[in-house]
């Protein structure tokens, strides 16, 4: 009897703790963010201070208030580009095209790539740069609510690990009450 009380009860202290968005990555150094206040009816996870990408404690949102582009900031390297899309569900499609273009200035790889969304490489091209100069961004397109959002790293990119953050940050988009 004392046995079955205990398995009941943690059953529901379990439950009670369990959040109700479900997630199949631990965002263990994430904290959730609303993106209400800035006229998108969704939410994601962002990184915290123990990330160790240089995150600050409050993210900061750079945005015009009945506009369509988001700057999302959580410190000095983490910066996430939004953009309203509306019903241009082909967006992705187009990016992809482009990218895929010859450039006469740069080498693009692609290191990820799912459904409406992409990880690559950019290497500027020629001798004239040191061999180090990868950089990496992120695109993706994610629809909420019938609206289509973009989603990039700044034009001038960042290092890998950085980029991983974005990705699960991109990845925990969903709509408020999801």
């Amino acid at each position: 009897m004392k046995l079955i009380f205990f398995l009941v009860f943690s059953w529901i202290v379990v439950g009670a703790c369990t959040s109700s968005t479900k997630y199949d990555f631990d965002y263990v150094q994430y904290e959730r963010f609303d993106l209400r206040p800035y006229d998108i009816d969704a939410q994601l996870m962002l990184p915290d201070a123990t990330a160790g990408i240089g995150t600050s404690l409050k993210p900061e949102v750079n945005y015009e208030e009945g506009g369509f582009r988001w700057e999302l900031n959580v410190g000095r390297q983490f910066q996430l580009l939004i953009e309203d899309y509306g019903d241009n569900a082909l967006r992705f499609e187009e990016f992809k095209r482009k990218l895929l273009k010859p450039s006469k200035f740069f080498h693009y790889k692609i290191i990820k790539e799912e459904p409406h969304l992409l990880i690559y490489q950019r290497v500027v091209k020629g001798n004239f740069v040191q061999t180090d100069n990868k950089k990496y961004h992120i695109y993706a397109l994610k629809k909420i609510n019938d609206i289509y959002y973009e989603f990039m790293s700044p034009e001038a990119g960042e290092r890998k690990k950085v980029i991983d953050f974005m990705y699960h940050s991109i990845q925990s988009f969903q709509a408020n009450g999801n």
